[in-house]
């Protein structure tokens, strides 16, 4: 594999906002080994499969929608690189905030850090980021509170991790006949199936 950078980047526009629309929650699988999923070098998955519960039968990728308040999210990716050791790594850091308490959320928080999800982020670009593609997404921390005073926060917080090879992988989709919906348009309705 070469080191060698193979193009620069000029100034960008200064029409970029910070946020977050949503995340898209998939339990964990290894859809990187499944023959209908397709990754270019640039690490844009363009087709995208699962397994279902056998291990080899070929599934959609099953989403399970969370629907997020304007700057309740955040994502961070890190890099560590290390010429000692001769290893990179790329440390991906969600902090997503729920409002309002529930018992379903308490035992959706608790099912969450007990596995190891995928996680795909909505931007407020548009872009569609898959988080913990190789290694999953632990939670790492989560506190459900219910402040003091009235106008205090009462709902959770979650923040996820992971470690991965790669900052992560871009979900461009390609050119389907009978596209999802948004924001999965490019990706064949038979790709992605989504449960809100």
């Amino acid at each position: 594999m070469s080191c060698d950078i193979t193009s620069g980047r000029g100034t960008s526009c200064k029409d970029a906002t910070g946020g977050i629309k949503g995340i898209y929650i998939h339990n964990y699988d290894e859809w990187y080994n499944n023959t209908n999923t397709t990754i270019n070098a640039d690490n844009e998955i363009t087709a995208i499969s699962a397994y279902g519960t056998d291990g080899t039968t070929q599934t959609a990728f099953g989403l399970y929608y969370f629907q997020l308040r304007r700057e309740m999210a955040s994502l961070d990716i890190n890099v560590t690189s290390d010429p000692t050791t001769g290893t990179t790594y790329f440390e991906q850091v969600l902090t997503v905030d729920f409002i309002k308490l529930t018992n379903t959320d308490a035992n959706t928080l608790r099912l969450l850090a007990y596995g190891r999800p995928q996680i795909v982020v909505e931007d407020n670009q548009g872009n569609l980021l898959l988080l913990g593609g190789k290694n999953g997404m632990d939670v790492t921390s989560g506190t459900i509170s219910t402040g003091q005073a009235m106008g205090d926060k009462n709902g959770m917080q979650i923040v996820f991790t992971g470690r991965e090879s790669i900052a992560f992988y871009d979900m461009i989709g390609g050119t389907p006949a009978s596209p999802a919906a948004a924001p999965f348009q490019n990706f064949e309705d038979t790709e992605i199936t989504i449960t809100e």
